[in-house]
């Protein structure tokens, strides 16, 4: 297929209807399907690994979830209908603004799934053990990447007095310079 702006037929229909169910499961049987064809026998695959989505949800009229392979962990996002986050072509960089900051994500395209974006999480996975610990990790991303974190308490007043520097209080010289 040419046309990288549009799914194939057998893409998921669900994208463009936000199906998050959906979408994870074509995502995961597309990149099931990937490891079997073009990944197999690599020495970087993580044997105590497989392919598996977590924390999918709708993000702004988009899909976004993390992608757990043998071979690394990526934050993907897979464009709504009316996206305003739709990636350029295959290998540009899209930069996305979440509640945890702006990260960078790189332009892809599968037939059965279409244009996505990939955020590296980690790659190799060797630092991870099992299964379990991936999946930790990746619900810990998606919970500190969307969700907006507590405001910071207010810090104790400080009376710098006289003479004190901005410089000096925020590196905690409170001591007047003579």
């Amino acid at each position: 297929m040419t046309d990288h702006d549009t799914p194939s037929k057998s893409g998921p229909p669900s994208a463009a209807a936000l199906d998050v169910d959906a979408v994870a499961r074509c995502l995961t049987e597309v990149f099931a399907r990937i490891e079997r064809e073009r990944m197999q026998g690599l020495p970087i695959l993580h044997p105590d690994l497989s392919v598996e989505v977590v924390g999918a949800r709708a993000w702004r009229g988009d899909w976004l979830g993390v992608l757990i392979t043998p071979w690394c962990m990526n934050l993907i996002l897979v464009p709504g209908p009316e996206s305003r986050h739709v990636p350029g072509s295959t290998g540009t960089e899209l930069t996305l603004s979440l509640p945890a900051g702006r990260f960078g994500f790189i332009a892809s395209f599968e037939d059965d799934i279409g244009p996505f974006g990939a955020c590296s999480l980690f790659s190799p996975m060797n630092d991870f053990l099992d299964q379990a610990g991936a999946v930790a990790t990746a619900r810990a991303v998606m919970s500190e990447l969307l969700d907006p974190a507590p405001p910071a308490p207010e810090p104790a007043a400080v009376d710098a007095g006289p003479g004190i520097s901005r410089r000096d209080l925020l590196r905690g010289q409170f001591a007047r310079r003579r």
